[in-house]
């Protein structure tokens, strides 16, 4: 493994509206087993990741209310984030267990694309501390995941995505990224592998 001080954590969207089942996003998972099991090993992953010293960032959406800053979104995550009135108050609060600590870095002004690292410090943070290898869990494994593993392959990061701490909506879209996507950008690991890498 790279040094710690190289290497980073990034948890996407570990909030409530994803996470709780009070959550406005919540109920388009339906494999509720994959959720639980990426919630349980996303504790596991980011417990290790604290005990080794790796940077830990948190990625996550927060809005205010007239959700001005994503326009007159015809389609897309912009107009499901308008139209489910996502992200706003006490849902785009972190889910418990996975609140940031002292001296993590927190990722918030992404204006409504799925890639944690248009539009936002990420990258800028990932460079100016000299970080070249990042692991990235979190929800949906399909979409926010996904493209933020895409953006991290071209901008030239050692990319590693820990699939089961993650969760696509359906078992389906979990298994198509681990056999057909990750391959050409990242390497899907578990996290028993991220474990014993240490």
């Amino acid at each position: 493994m790279t040094a710690p001080s190289k290497t980073a954590l990034i948890l996407i969207e570990y909030v409530n509206d994803w996470l709780s089942p009070t959550g406005g996003i919540y109920p388009v998972f339906q494999d509720r087993e994959q959720v639980d099991t990426a919630i349980a090993n996303s504790k596991i992953i980011l417990e290790e990741a604290r005990r080794r010293g790796l940077h830990v960032i948190h990625a996550a959406l927060k809005f205010e209310p007239t959700f001005k800053v994503l326009g007159e979104a015809k389609y897309g995550l912009r107009k499901i984030t308008r139209d489910h009135g996502a992200f706003l108050g006490e849902q785009a609060d972190f889910f418990p267990g996975f609140e940031p600590a002292a001296g993590e870095h927190v990722v918030r002004e992404r204006a409504g694309g799925s890639s944690v690292f248009v539009g936002t410090t990420l990258d800028g943070y990932l460079r100016n501390n000299r970080i070249d290898e990042i692991y990235l869990s979190g929800f949906s494994l399909r979409q926010c995941v996904e493209s933020s593993m895409r953006n991290a392959h071209d901008l030239g990061y050692h990319t590693n995505v820990i699939y089961d701490a993650s969760a696509g909506y359906t078992r389906k879209q979990q298994n198509d990224f681990v056999a057909e996507i990750a391959p050409f950008y990242a390497n899907a690991i578990t996290t028993q592998e991220f474990l014993a890498q240490a």
